[in-house]
């Protein structure tokens, strides 16, 4: 099918991406499943065809001058071929910049959450580079794949703080060499592109405490589920004994994903304990953080806090990248797709079996928070610390204790 009004640099570009979503991954990339593509079904919510008309209109309505434009072009392409069912393909550059400055949406604002000058902290964003700030986060909207609004959420938090994904935006080409943050107050903080910082220059600092006790509950931090952050068992064990705890309460927050098997021990562990389980989520919550807070539902936790980064059911599991040969973007795919059945997980690995599914197989299913939490505007302001976790914990207090 032909493509009008690219570049042919960008136009080998992107059939080279293409090619390579429905490209075999071959025994070196894959030794179980080597025939089949590495995206696992990268037609699953639209045709090719369709994809070819979606390509030519966005190509009229927007000119692809250079590589922060093809950039965005093909953020685009993975959203609209995704739908909700799959937030795990993405694009990145490796030359990538984060600028010490974080932030936070609460209720449709954008608050400065952590930044290298303390005096611009909780401050409400105005805009960027004289962009209204509605306009920046209509176009991240416009090119954020993603299967629930938390994710969307945490995504525009975090592209606001990331070079390269702020500069592929159409509103922000016009940057003369700085990205400047204004405030209601019309106050401003600037960052240099061609600088790099160094992120440990935020404030305030967040020293990580992976065990915690409150009263009766003891809260163990679970950012990532990766080798580094498993849980110690012995310890854990040490604690309850040596405190009268009577609640555990796993924190999920930030918890994007890694290797789902490092937390079983503890899932098994809190099964046989005489414990009231909690599992405290948010936004960021997502891939095989989600596997964590079934884990724990499974075993009778209570969930509380803000809707996750994920639909239940959705494509995940990405391994291995390609890279694009004249712009030089980064490129995952993904590989498996997710769903659940009695209360576990489990895959569908090949395409014949993917394509034997019916429609209400793949509509989305969501994680149902059983203690919602909201931070008011107010709240956030007047905090000084983490307010969503101490909201979270005064609600699991009033919970009744066992007999």
């Amino acid at each position: 099918m032909k493509i009008y009004g690219l570049k042919e640099e960008y136009l080998q570009d992107l059939n080279y991406f293409l090619d390579y979503a429905n490209h075999k991954r071959g025994i070196e990339n894959d030794e179980k499943y080597p025939e089949e593509s590495f995206h696992l079904n990268f037609y699953l919510n639209h045709s090719e065809e369709g994809l070819y008309e979606y390509i030519n209109q966005f190509l009229i309505n927007n000119k692809i001058n250079d590589d922060n434009d093809f950039y965005y072009f093909l953020k685009c392409i993975i959203k609209y071929m995704s739908g909700v069912s799959d937030s795990h393909t993405m694009i990145y550059k490796k030359d990538n910049t984060w600028f010490p400055i974080r932030f936070k949406v609460i209720n449709n604002s954008v608050f400065i959450d952590r930044c290298f000058n303390k005096k611009m902290l909780k401050k409400r964003i105005k805009s960027i580079n004289g962009i209204d700030i509605d306009s920046v986060i209509t176009e991240i909207a416009t090119c954020t794949n993603y299967g629930t609004n938390g994710w969307l959420l945490s995504n525009i938090e975090k592209t606001m703080s990331n070079k390269n994904d702020l500069l592929s935006l159409p509103s922000l080409h016009n940057h003369n060499g700085k990205i400047i943050f204004e405030t209601d107050d019309n106050e401003t903080v600037a960052f240099d592109i061609n600088k790099k910082y160094d992120e440990q220059a935020i404030y305030p600092k967040k020293d990580i405490e992976y065990y915690k006790i409150f009263d009766d509950i003891l809260v163990f931090k679970y950012p990532s589920c990766k080798q580094e952050w498993e849980p110690d068992i012995s310890k854990i064990e040490n604690i309850i004994m040596t405190n009268n705890i009577r609640r555990f309460a796993l924190d999920l927050q930030g918890n994007v994903g890694g290797n789902s098997s490092i937390i079983k021990p503890l899932i098994e562990y809190l099964a046989n304990k005489d414990l009231e389980l909690f599992t405290i989520v948010d936004r960021s919550v997502f891939s095989s953080g989600r596997f964590a807070v079934l884990d724990m539902k499974r075993i009778g936790s209570k969930i509380v806090g803000e809707e996750i980064g994920t639909p239940i059911n959705c494509f995940g599991y990405v391994s291995g990248n390609g890279i694009t040969p004249n712009s030089k973007i980064n490129f995952h795919f993904a590989r498996v797709y997710w769903y659940e059945e009695e209360g576990f997980m489990k895959g569908i690995y090949t395409k014949e079996e993917l394509n034997k599914q019916n429609d209400e197989f793949f509509k989305p299913k969501y994680l149902q928070i059983d203690v919602p939490i909201e931070i008011s505007e107010e709240e956030y302001q007047n905090s000084s610390d983490d307010v969503f976790l101490n909201k979270c914990l005064e609600k699991i207090k009033t919970f009744k204790l066992k007999k």
